[in-house]
């Protein structure tokens, strides 16, 4: 790495890494977890309350949050059905 990069760069960067973490970590539990447990994943996010709990207030962390259930729900709703 003798590339030296911007901060946003570096934030891109982040992110494509994080992402294929969890692209890795969902082939996992694809693999090992039953359905309730993949179904108890979705329905534990989808369970908190905006309107009370402080990430209704950061934009980002709300979109964050709807982006991982949606990608839970879409991993394994093609694999299930």
């Amino acid at each position: 790495m003798s590339e030296s990069l911007s901060k946003e760069q570096e934030l891109e960067s982040d992110l494509v890494a994080c992402q294929l973490v969890i692209k890795q970590i969902l082939d996992v539990i694809d693999v090992i977890a039953p359905t309730e447990v993949r179904d108890k994943m979705s329905h534990q996010l989808k369970s908190i309350d905006f309107s009370t709990h402080p990430a209704g207030a950061d934009p980002v962390t709300r979109r964050a949050i709807e982006k991982a259930i949606s990608l839970i729900e879409l991993k394994f709703t093609k694999h299930d059905s």
